[in-house]
This record gives structure tokens, C-alpha cells and sequence, in this order.
């Protein structure tokens, strides 16, 4: 095992500096947790999941992202995002809120012979999309701490902590989207899929049980104690941050089951 970790880490630092930007949770991420979900639909849910996509959900779980560049479209760029109070309930404020849309996007499914195709489609890559972000630490949001939403903090510099001008700077969305990922910087996306599986495979069924809600609840537990712990512009403890890429492999563990629970109860 010790032997395995150094090695991902060895070729992760390795092609760090050659991995775009795309290399984030809207990239490697959404592909990864599509082909575990994929895996766990039953032969009718996936489909009819396929029939209305005219596709898989690979080739579609990124659609969402595609609409922040659109004039008319770019407000759900927040739709991303999901706000808890300080007992990580999620307060469900407007229309913005990433959990309202999920909810409301699973009813048009669930109703789905009363809308068009095309409202059903784009409710379907909706759905897709949001149960796998809401289930990235960096969409999580506390409505009491406005001010670490996406703040940055800072790497050691060669083991030193003593110049923060000399530490690399890190924002907690690259962390949790993109950090974590770039260390599996030579895993291709079946790589990084038998990584979770081997890793959190026992786990999948205990993460089945429960709700779109209560999921989000269990975020807000995910991120709230690291997010009291790692403070904006502080310098951050390397050991600390790589303690926590099982927590990110849980995360992705977690989005890719319940999107399969999500898809197999509208589509029985």
C-alpha cells in the first residue's frame, strides 16, 4: 500500500504541470463518477436513460456547465451550488439554490409524459449534473460563513512555513475540484474509477440509503469540520490537506451511487 501512494504521487507530480485546466471536477470528475453510475443503473433505467440522452450519461453529464456561457442562460451558473445553515440543513432559499433545482428537475421527470422531449432531456442532464456536483465539497455553502465561500489560503513552500509570500496560494474550489485530481494526473478515467471502487467499493450500498435532502446534509457534515480547520490566508498543512483525498474519493464515491439511486427510482 505504501508503495502504491508513492507511486501515485510520484506520477502525479510528474505531469502536474502538463494537466490543463479541464483536468477538474467538470472534467475527469463528472467522467468518473458517469462511468460508476452507469455501472449500478438496472438494464430499464439505463435504457431509457440512453433513449431520451440519445447518448450516455458520459457524453452528457458536462451539459450544465455549457449553459454559464450563454446570454440567456448564464444564471445557472449558480445553480451549482448548494447553501446549508450552521447545522448543515439546507436552507432551500430561491431558485438559485442548487438542491431546488435538483428537486424540481426530478419532478419533471417523474412527470415526464406531461412535458416535451426537450423539456425532459434537459431536465434529465440536470439531474445528471447537480446530483454530481452538490456532492463536491467546494459547492457546499454555510450561510454563516459567507466570507470562506471561496477563499484562498496558502501551500507550504518546501516543508517552510515561516514566508507566506514564498507558499503557494490555493483557493478551496481548486482544492476539492481540482488538488485532489491532479495528484491521478497519469490515471486515465477507468484508472481513477477502479481507484474508487477498490477504495470506497464497500461501501457503496451504505451510501444508497436516503434522500436528495438528506445527502446534502451529509455534505454539509463532510465539509463543515475541514472548513472550520483550513482558515482563509492561513498556510496549510501538507499532510493535513493530503489526510483528507480520502474524504474527496468518498465524495466522488457518494455522488456516483446515489446518482444510480436517483435515475433507477424515476425510471423503473
Amino acid at each position: 500500500m505504501v508503495m502504491k501512494q508513492m507511486f501515485k504521487y510520484i506520477v502525479g507530480l510528474a505531469l502536474t504541470l502538463v494537466v490543463s485546466d479541464a483536468w477538474a471536477w467538470n472534467g475527469v470528475g463528472h467522467d468518473v463518477i458517469s462511468v460508476l453510475a452507469t455501472e449500478r443503473l438496472t438494464p430499464e433505467a439505463k435504457k431509457q436513460v440512453e433513449k431520451i440522452l440519445g447518448g450516455d450519461i458520459l457524453s452528457n453529464a458536462q451539459w450544465l456547465n455549457t449553459l454559464k456561457k450563454g446570454e440567456t442562460t448564464a444564471h445557472t451558473k449558480y445553480w451549482h451550488n448548494v447553501t446549508l445553515d450552521s447545522s448543515c440543513r439546507p436552507t432551500m432559499k430561491d431558485d438559485n439554490d442548487g438542491l431546488v433545482q435538483l428537486e424540481r428537475n426530478i419532478e419533471i421527470l417523474n412527470n415526464r409524459t406531461s412535458h416535451s422531449d426537450a423539456e425532459v432531456k434537459t431536465a434529465l442532464c440536470t439531474v445528471i449534473h447537480l446530483v454530481q456536483d452538490l456532492h463536491c465539497i467546494a459547492h457546499i455553502r454555510f450561510e454563516d460563513k459567507p466570507e470562506q465561500h471561496n477563499f484562498s489560503f496558502y501551500r507550504p513552500y518546501k516543508g517552510r512555513t515561516d514566508n507566506i509570500k514564498k507558499c503557494p496560494k490555493m483557493t478551496w474550489y481548486k482544492m476539492w475540484a481540482k488538488w485532489y485530481f491532479d495528484m491521478h494526473a497519469g490515471f486515465s478515467t477507468e484508472m481513477f474509477a477502479n481507484e474508487i471502487r477498490l477504495i470506497q467499493g464497500k461501501n457503496f450500498e451504505k451510501y444508497a440509503s436516503g434522500t436528495p435532502r438528506e445527502w446534502v446534509e451529509d455534505m454539509g457534515r463532510e465539509s463543515r469540520p475541514i472548513l472550520e480547520v483550513v482558515k482563509p490566508d492561513q498556510i496549510a498543512n501538507d499532510a493535513y490537506l493530503l489526510n483528507h483525498e480520502v474524504t474527496h474519493e468518498r465524495c466522488v464515491a457518494k455522488a456516483a451511487v446515489r446518482l444510480a439511486v436517483v435515475l433507477n427510482e424515476i425510471f423503473r
